[in-house]
């Protein structure tokens, strides 16, 4: 644990010259997706969550809304408990425990059944 003190602080201005001119590896560079970006699976047409909610705000990593199946509840006054990710909208979770089936039979667009061949 000695050699913890030996390392000093790094400022904003030696970062930066330490970075310039180098560029991320294509293997860890993300992709930036925006929130109308469309996704389309091989059968067709993809679920568009951000399609189907209200105002959406930018919170870390996620956009935060209100949750439709608390909102019909008489829940989620706060509307802060739906959280959808920025880099992938398919990922959505309600921090109130609502299942992705309740969020989308609020919505008027329940998971369809899936056919067994």
């Amino acid at each position: 644990m000695a050699y913890l003190n030996r390392l000093r602080k790094t400022s904003a201005e030696q970062l930066r010259s330490f970075v310039a001119g180098k560029t991320m590896p294509p293997e860890f560079a993300r992709k930036q997706n925006t929130p109308d970006q469309a996704y389309v699976r091989s059968s067709g047409h993809e679920f568009r969550i951000l399609d189907h909610v209200g105002k959406v705000r930018k919170v870390g990593r996620n956009y935060v809304t209100r949750c439709p199946s608390c909102a019909e509840a008489g829940q989620d006054r706060s509307g802060d408990n739906l959280a959808i990710s920025i880099e992938d909208p398919r990922k959505y979770i309600c921090w109130a425990g609502c299942g992705k089936e309740m969020i989308r039979r609020a919505l008027g667009c329940p998971i369809p059944a899936r056919r067994s061949a």
